[in-house]
C-alpha cells in the first residue's frame, strides 16, 4: 500500500501560510516552427492549482499563450503575492522573464518552473526577477514553499544566495501520481482545440487533455524528457482515469469529444495499457457521446504488439503521433531511439493503417552524413506511408537534453544564445551542408509535402469515414502553410533574406496533382456545392514569382458543379485564365495591401473582374457557413449549459424541499462501480 502523498497533509493555520494570493502564468509562445501543433492547455499549472488550492486563499491560473489576457491586469485586479510562471519550452523563455520581470515591479515573490526552467535552473536561479526555481515536478515543492517551509529545507528548490546560486537537495518523483489532485477544469475561462487532431475539423468537436503517465524510459538524445524523469516512466491506475474522464465528458456536456493523452510515450507499459484500453471501451459503450484520443507512441510499441494496436482502435485511439525521425537505421541509432528500424515503422503505420487510425509523425534534418537529396528524399517516404500529416524540423539541442550536453563537450555549437533557437534553423556544425543549406531544405521539405494540397489524405479520411468534410474546413488546414509563407515574404526574417524565394516553392509542382484530381474529382469528397454554383465556370491561376519571374504556378478548373482538375506547373502556363492572380514572394511582396493591388492590375477588364466578384462571393460565403456553423453550434452549446445548470437547480430546490426522486435506470450490473452512469443512452454509430 502506498504512503499518504504530502499534498494529503493538513496545512498550517493562516497565520503561518507566507502566501495567500496565487497566480499560476502560461506565458505566451514565441515563434520558433513549432507552436502550430497544438495550443498550449495549461494542464500542468491546473494541476499546481489544484494541488495548493487548500493551503492558500486564493488560486488562479492566467492562460495567456491562448488568450488575448494581460499580466499587468491581473495584478492589479488579483493583487497576488506570490507569481509562479511556467517556462516550459525554449520559445516561452523569453516572454516568461518578461512576465517575470512585471510581476517583480509589482511586488509579487516570483517563481518559476518546467522543462526549460529545470534545464537551465543555474541562469534562472541568480536572475534578479525571480526569487526561487522549481525543479523537476513541481506540486510538492510548490504546495511546501506556500505553506511557509524554510526555503532551505525544501526539496527539488534552487535560488540565489549571496550571489550564488543554491540547490536544494534533489525531489524523488511523485510515486504515486493518483495521490496529486486532479486539475480543476471548471476555472477555465476559454475553450481549446487541436488542430491537426480534429479530423473531422467539426466546430461541434470539444477538446481536453488529460494525462495516464508521467516520464518515459526512451533515451533519445534530442529529448529532455530524461532530464525531469531520469528514465522512469510511473502510471496512474486505469480506474482513477476513467473516473476523470467521466468528469470530463460532463464538463463538456455531450459534445463530441477529442481527449488529447499527454504521456511523452503512450503504451509505455504493455500489460497497463491493455488494462486501459479494456477500461475505455467499457467507457465508451456507456458513454453519451462520440469519444476519440490523440496519443503520442513509438512505432516499436505498434509494431511489435498488434493485439494491442487491435484494442486501441476500439478504445477510440484513431490518431496517433508516431516518432520517425528518419528512416535510416543508422540515423536513429544516433539519436539512440535503440529498438526503432524503418521495416517497424512501416508495420507499424501498416497496422494502424488496417485499424482504420490516422497517423501524423515527424522527421529530423541536420542530422549526420545527410545531404540534400537525403533530406528530399524523407518527403518521398512520408508521403509514400501515407500518413495524415507530416512535418520536417531541423535537430536542435535543447537544453537539457544528451545531445546539448554533447554537443558543449565537442564544441558543435553555432549559436550559444538558446533564445534563437529555431526549429527551420541548424544551430549545429554540420559535416556536409552548410547552416543556410539546411535552413533552405528545411523550408523546402515542409513546402514539398503540401505538392499534393493534401487531397490523398482527405480522400483517405472520406472513404475511411463516409463523410464530406466542409471545403473551409479543409482549406483551414493551410493556414500554417500560408502564413509561414506570408512570414518569409515580409522580409522581417534576417535569416531567410539571403536565400532565393523561388528555392521555397519550386519543389511543389507535382505532375500526379493533375491526374489524382481528375480521377477523384474534388466535389465527390468535399462539400463544395454552394462555392462551384457561386463561382460557375472559371480557369483560375495562382502563380508565385521570385525577382520577375514565375516560379510556380496552380490552376484550377471549374463548372457551376464540379472540379475538372487541379494542376501545379513550373512557371506560368500558356493557356489565359478566366482570372489571374501573380504574387511575388520577394520581400514585402506578401502583404495584404500588396496582394490585392496585384490582383486588381492583373485582372483590369470586365470579364476577368466579373471573375473576381464572383470567386469574392464563392469564398465570402464559405467564411459565411464557417461563421453560421459557429453561432449554431455556440447556441447548442449555451442551450445544453441551460438544461444542465436548470436541471441543477430544480435538483438542488428538490432536496431542500425533502423530495426525492425515483432512479430513472436501474444500475448495469456491468458498470464498474467507480465510474457514474452517463445521464442518456449511447449515440447510434458511436464506436464500442
Amino acid at each position: 500500500m502506498s504512503q499518504p502523498s504530502p499534498l494529503a497533509e493538513a496545512p498550517p493555520s493562516p497565520a503561518a501560510r507566507p502566501f495567500r494570493r496565487v497566480l499560476l502564468v502560461n506565458p505566451p509562445m514565441a515563434s520558433i516552427g513549432a507552436e502550430f501543433m497544438m495550443e498550449d492547455v495549461p494542464l500542468r499549472l491546473e494541476y499546481l492549482a489544484s494541488s495548493v488550492r487548500g493551503a492558500v486563499e486564493c488560486v488562479e491560473v492566467l492562460d495567456l499563450a491562448n488568450g488575448s489576457g494581460r499580466l499587468d491586469k491581473a495584478l492589479r485586479r488579483f493583487r497576488p503575492d506570490l507569481v509562479g510562471i511556467s517556462i516550459n519550452y525554449i520559445s516561452t523563455h523569453v516572454n516568461g522573464l518578461a512576465l517575470a520581470k512585471q510581476a517583480k515591479a509589482a511586488g509579487a515573490r516570483v517563481v518559476i518552473g518546467g522543462y526549460q526552467a529545470t534545464a537551465m535552473v543555474q541562469e534562472f536561479a541568480v536572475h534578479p526577477d525571480i526569487d526561487s526555481v522549481v525543479r523537476g515536478e513541481g506540486e510538492e515543492t510548490l504546495r511546501e514553499l506556500v505553506e511557509g517551509k524554510p526555503v532551505g529545507e525544501i526539496r527539488g528548490l534552487s535560488y540565489a544566495r549571496d550571489g550564488a546560486a543554491v540547490h536544494n537537495t534533489a525531489r524523488p518523483l511523485i510515486a504515486d501520481l493518483d495521490s496529486i489532485p486532479l486539475p480543476d477544469r471548471t476555472r477555465r475561462d476559454r475553450t481549446y482545440r487541436l488542430p491537426f487532431a480534429d479530423l473531422d475539423g467539426n466546430v461541434a468537436t470539444s477538446y481536453d487533455m488529460i494525462i495516464t503517465s508521467r516520464g518515459c524510459w526512451g533515451r533519445c538524445t534530442f529529448c529532455t524528457e530524461p532530464l525531469m524523469s531520469a528514465g522512469k516512466q510511473r502510471y496512474r491506475r486505469p480506474e482513477k482515469i476513467v473516473e476523470e474522464l467521466a468528469e470530463i465528458v460532463k464538463l463538456h456536456r455531450g459534445k463530441r469529444l477529442r481527449v488529447h493523452i499527454a504521456d511523452p510515450n503512450f503504451g509505455g507499459n504493455i500489460r497497463i495499457t491493455h488494462e486501459l484500453c479494456d477500461r475505455l471501451i467499457e467507457f465508451r459503450r456507456r458513454c453519451a457521446i462520440d469519444l476519440h484520443f490523440f496519443v503520442s507512441v513509438r512505432t516499436s510499441t505498434i509494431a511489435n504488439h498488434p493485439d494491442l494496436t487491435k484494442k486501441m482502435m476500439a478504445a477510440g485511439i484513431d490518431y496517433l503521433f508516431v516518432g520517425m525521425e528518419s528512416p535510416r537505421n543508422q540515423d536513429l541509432r544516433v539519436v539512440s531511439k535503440k529498438g526503432e528500424t524503418q521495416e517497424k515503422q512501416e508495420l507499424a503505420v501498416r497496422y494502424l493503417r488496417e485499424g482504420g487510425a490516422e497517423i501524423m509523425s515527424n522527421f529530423l534534418i541536420g542530422l549526420p552524413g545527410q545531404t540534400a537529396e537525403d533530406i528530399l528524399g524523407l518527403v518521398t517516404y512520408a508521403k509514400k506511408l501515407e500518413l495524415a500529416d507530416c512535418y520536417f524540423s531541423v535537430v536542435t539541442p535543447l537544453p537539457g537534453s544528451k545531445l546539448y550536453q554533447e554537443a558543449l563537450e565537442k564544441d558543435l555549437l553555432l549559436e550559444k544564445d538558446i533564445t534563437r533557437y529555431r526549429l527551420w534553423d541548424s544551430v549545429l556544425k554540420h559535416d556536409t551542408l552548410s547552416r543556410a543549406k539546411i535552413r533552405e531544405m528545411c523550408v523546402r521539405a515542409n513546402a514539398k509535402w503540401y505538392d499534393d494540397l493534401m487531397l490523398p489524405a482527405e480522400h483517405r479520411r472520406f472513404q475511411a469515414t463516409g463523410r464530406k468534410r466542409r471545403l473551409h474546413e479543409f482549406t483551414g488546414k493551410f493556414t500554417v502553410l500560408i502564413n509561414f509563407f506570408t512570414f518569409l515574404g515580409s522580409g522581417a526574417n534576417k535569416e531567410f533574406a539571403e536565400l532565393d524565394p523561388a528555392l521555397f516553392v519550386s519543389d511543389m509542382p507535382n505532375p500526379a496533382l493533375r491526374e489524382f484530381t481528375e480521377r477523384h474529382e474534388l466535389q465527390g469528397f468535399l462539400e463544395m456545392r454552394r462555392f462551384l454554383r457561386v463561382l460557375g465556370g472559371q480557369r483560375i491561376q495562382v502563380t508565385l514569382h521570385s525577382k520577375g519571374r514565375p516560379v510556380t504556378s496552380w490552376v484550377a478548373q471549374t463548372t457551376p458543379t464540379r472540379v475538372e482538375y487541379v494542376a501545379a506547373v513550373t512557371g506560368a502556363p500558356a493557356e489565359k485564365p478566366t482570372l489571374a492572380i501573380n504574387i511575388t514572394m520577394d520581400p514585402g511582396g506578401l502583404t495584404g495591401r500588396e496582394v490585392l493591388g496585384a490582383v486588381l492590375r492583373d485582372n483590369p477588364d470586365v470579364r476577368s473582374r466579373l471573375a473576381l466578384v464572383r470567386l469574392a462571393a464563392a469564398a465570402g460565403s464559405e467564411v459565411l457557413t464557417c461563421h453560421v456553423d459557429r453561432g449554431t453550434e455556440a447556441l447548442k452549446t449555451r442551450a445544453r449549459d441551460l438544461a444542465h445548470d436548470g436541471k441543477a437547480l430544480l435538483s438542488s430546490l428538490g432536496r431542500r424541499l425533502g423530495w426525492s426522486a425515483a432512479p430513472t435506470e436501474a444500475p448495469r450490473e456491468s458498470a464498474p462501480s467507480t465510474l457514474p452512469l452517463m445521464e442518456t443512452e449511447p449515440e447510434a454509430g458511436v464506436a464500442g
